[in-house]
């Protein structure tokens, strides 16, 4: 893609789980919500797409991080508890200077508008969703209408969720800096 033409919004990353590990890994929600974190902050250093081999290849690089961590198992997912120091770790290794997790917060709409009017981003943790279960995925923002643009690592594009939508949880708040 021409630097020239790519615009801040296609900069974001919408990686599904489906995409990376076909044979090797499961409950991988965990891996690619930070997978997409770290490819979209490289994109927006480049202010460039990646091309598909790096982005399996920094997939993989953070699920392996996790699982040598022992917060990351393949079978069972990723342990929400020790999430903020696996996204630590791994931002640290794959995007030292241009991302870092902040506090954990209690995932409310009202929450996650105040955490991203500060430009931050958000790692949702979900907790028992109606369509999404026991779930890790990214929040970027919100659209014109309000709606909150997530990649939800089930699709690969951008999906839009309302107030009620985002369900319960936690999420840590993601500065990019």
């Amino acid at each position: 893609m021409n630097k020239a033409s790519t615009n801040m919004t296609e900069l974001y990353s919408f990686h599904s789980t489906s995409e990376f590990g076909r044979d090797f890994y499961r409950n991988h929600c965990g891996p690619t919500a930070i997978t997409n974190l770290i490819i979209t902050s490289l994109q927006h250093q480049k202010r460039d797409i990646l091309p598909q081999d790096e982005c399996r290849d920094i997939f993989e690089n953070v699920a392996t991080k996790g699982r040598h961590m022992l917060i990351y198992n393949r079978r069972y997912g990723t342990t929400d508890l020790l999430l903020w120091f696996y996204v630590k770790a791994a931002f640290k290794a794959f995007s030292p200077l241009t991302i870092r997790p902040s506090v954990r917060h209690t995932l409310s709409a009202d929450n996650a508008r105040t955490v991203l009017s500060h430009g931050s981003y958000l790692l949702i943790e979900l907790f028992g969703h109606p369509k999404y279960g026991w779930h890790q995925m990214v929040i970027y923002g919100t659209d014109k209408n309000g709606l909150f643009i997530t990649a939800d690592g089930i699709s690969n594009r951008p999906v839009l969720l309302d107030d009620t939508g985002i369900g319960r949880g936690l999420f840590l708040e993601i500065k990019p800096t």
